[in-house]
């Protein structure tokens, strides 16, 4: 065996290498985005899902399901942030809070740093009905990234949620500052 073929030379290893860092510095950036873009997505996909999860067991106990944003995954909050979660519970007396630890049904955790979720002004959470319905008013939860808007999560008076994006950048709609 010739000896020049037992390996790489430290020329060799060094050009590799300058070429893996100079890949890995333009691919990171794009990945960072992507996975960002993937939590966004994820946030949607679990506030429409426990959102539909409320409006189902509403009408298969016959009972109201409340859908409120919490801090703890006990008690709603007073106020329109939902970053740091939300809960599901039943709420037969339709309370502004569960009657019992027992009432929540399903308790979420808080968003990814960087992401804010707010209901809107004055509507802190969603009571379905045992029909499905959700009367008021419609209910959207708006989502953020710094001061980039990235869609909404609205509820109507029947009850149905769906997802509403923008087409293009949008600044958000809130004040990204508030607690």
């Amino acid at each position: 065996m010739n000896r020049k073929d037992a390996g790489f030379s430290l020329a060799e290893l060094a050009v590799t290498l300058s070429v893996l860092a100079l890949i890995l510095a333009i691919a990171l950036p794009a990945f960072g985005a992507m996975l960002q873009g993937a939590r966004a997505s994820s946030t949607y996909h679990l506030l429409m899902t426990s959102l539909a999860a409320a409006r189902l067991r509403a009408i298969k106990d016959n009972a109201p399901v409340t859908v409120c944003p919490s801090t703890d995954g006990h008690t709603c909050r007073g106020d329109e942030i939902w970053n740091d979660g939300w809960i599901l519970y039943l709420d037969p007396d339709r309370e502004d809070q569960p009657s019992s630890a027992e009432a929540v049904i399903q308790r979420f955790d808080g968003v990814d740093n960087g992401l804010q979720l707010r209901s809107t002004t004055g509507r802190t959470r969603v009571r379905f009905q045992p029909t499905g319905w959700s009367f008021g008013h419609n209910l959207s939860i708006r989502l953020c990234r710094g001061d980039d808007f990235l869609g909404s999560v609205i509820v109507n008076n029947a009850g149905r949620p769906r997802t509403e994006r923008p087409n293009g950048s949008a600044p958000c709609p809130f004040d990204v500052a508030a607690p």
